[in-house]
This record gives C-alpha cells, structure tokens and sequence, in this order.
C-alpha cells in the first residue's frame, strides 16, 4: 500500500507540473509578446515560446538571452520560414546564465550576425540544446562565424551552417574545457577560418556523422572525431544564395544515403533529381513536326 501511495502521489506530481506549462506565442499582431526576448521574458521554467513565421529584426529579436530559463524557444512552422535578421549588427542568441540541457532553441534561420566571438549563437559555460536551425552568413571577428561554444556541454544536432566566416572556426569554435555534442549538422562553404577550430580540452566531446564540405581553411575536425564525418556535396535544392536549403532526394545528407545512415541538417528532402538523356538535333526537331 505504502508503494501505491508512492506511485500516486508521483503520478499526481507529474501530472500538475504537466498542466502548469505555458504556451506563450510572439507574434507582430495577436501574440502574447512582439518579440522573441518578450515572449522568454514572460515564460517560466518547462514552458514554450512559439514565435510565428515571419521576419525578426532589433532590439528584442536580437542578442536574445533565455536568461538561465528551462524553455523551448521554437518557430511555429519551421526555418525557411522563421528569420532573425541581425543585420550585422548583432548576434542571434546568446546563452551566459547558466542554461542546461532544458534550454532549447528550435528552428530558426539566423542570418547576417556580427560579433567578436560567435556570430550567431554564443554559449559560455552553459550546455543548451541548439537543432534544426539554419546559421547563414554570420561572422565573427575572432571565433566561430556561426556557433562559439566557450566550455559547457552544449549539444548542437540537425543545424545547417552554411557561408559563415571567422580568422578560426569559420562556423563552429570550441573553448574549452568541455564537453560539447555536436552531430548530424551541415556545415559547408565557410568564408574563413575553416570548419571549426578548437582551444583547450574538449575531453568527453563529440563530433560525428556531420558534413563537413568546401569550407574555406578545411574541412578538418578537431576535437571528438568518432570517424564517422564526412566532406561530400549536401545537393541543396536551391541554388547557392537563394536561402532553400532543403534536399535532394539522393543527398549523402538523407538517411538512405547518408555514409553514417542519419538525417543531417535543418531540413528535409523537397525536391527530387531530374534525369537527363541525350538526343541528337534531328530527334528533338521531330518532336514538334
């Protein structure tokens, strides 16, 4: 009896905390906040904040800190379609107060970022969990054009970084010590300063089944290589600088074919390869006869 009692009161527990979690939703019009650094400013510990699709410029939407909250800060409807614009003027995130494992970010594309240390997103002895954004054209005047991880055990998967910049760790630096998990993420076409750069221990980190491909300075890992990276051509849809990075349908970044057998990345497949054959002048003139 005295184990049921237990296994009640537990269940009554989990199910109050349950019910006391939030939704706060930031939107330009009908939101609880109109910026994203309202909606966490409102939020307690175990809530959301779901910021609608749009656009996310200024102050508010900027140099955003989670101020040491367990929350998921997540877009409504995914990255291609969520923006934090920095401008060059600032950077997307920051997370110094002390921020664990429940603290989420959830995709967004940040873009445009300037900063010393990590142009995008910047942790210092904290370990957030940061997946499924898009990190594009950010730089740093020192370290890490899209992420600096400055000890802490940040866990960082499923991102695209894609022409960020930095003098080391074009898109990702580690300072550590620490014992970062980074996995699972695109990262291609950096400006400078290569792939990632490293100082200090990282002992106990991670570093597999990413897509390290045509960065400027090498696609070199440096600190937690399991073996199982790789450097081969993503096959976004688009073009390069239209913003779509979605998959082809053949990608070595989509399970089936991906040489570590995950989905890597923000995104997912959209668009599919168009097969070519050849045909002489005289073929193609007797299809409009």
């Amino acid at each position: 009896m005295t184990r049921l009692k237990m296994l009640l009161i537990i269940i009554v527990l989990f199910t109050a905390a349950s019910a006391s979690a939030t939704t706060w939703n930031v939107a330009a019009v009908g939101g609880d906040a109109t910026t994203i650094q309202g909606g966490i400013d409102l939020a307690s510990n175990g809530d959301e904040v779901v910021v609608a699709a749009g656009t996310y410029t200024g102050a508010g939407n900027v140099n955003v800190s989670f101020n040491g909250k367990s929350i998921l800060v997540r877009s409504d409807v995914g990255a291609y379609l969520t923006t934090i614009d920095c401008q060059g003027a600032a950077r997307g995130f920051e997370f110094i107060n002390g921020e664990g494992p429940g603290s989420i970010l959830e995709g967004f594309t940040i873009r445009n970022g300037l900063e010393v240390k990590g142009g995008a997103i910047y942790c210092d002895n904290t370990s957030p969990v940061i997946r499924y954004n898009i990190l594009t054209g950010n730089n740093a005047t020192t370290s890490g054009g899209a992420i600096h991880l400055k000890k802490g055990n940040a866990t960082v998967y499923n991102n695209t970084m894609d022409g960020n910049g930095a003098p080391a760790g074009g898109a990702l630096a580690f300072q550590g010590p620490g014992s970062a998990q980074v996995y699972q993420n695109i990262v291609c076409n950096s400006t400078a300063g290569g792939a990632m750069s490293c100082a200090g221990s990282f002992t106990g980190s991670l570093v597999g089944c990413n897509d390290f491909f045509m960065n400027t300075g090498g696609d070199a890992v440096c600190a937690g290589d399991n073996g199982s990276n790789f450097s081969l051509d993503p096959l976004f849809c688009g073009i390069p600088g239209s913003g779509n990075y979605y998959l082809q349908q053949t990608s070595p970044c989509v399970a089936l074919y991906s040489p570590c057998f995950q989905d890597l990345g923000a995104l997912g497949i959209q668009c599919q390869v168009t097969t070519t054959q050849s045909a002489t002048w005289g073929k193609v003139k007797s299809l409009y006869r």
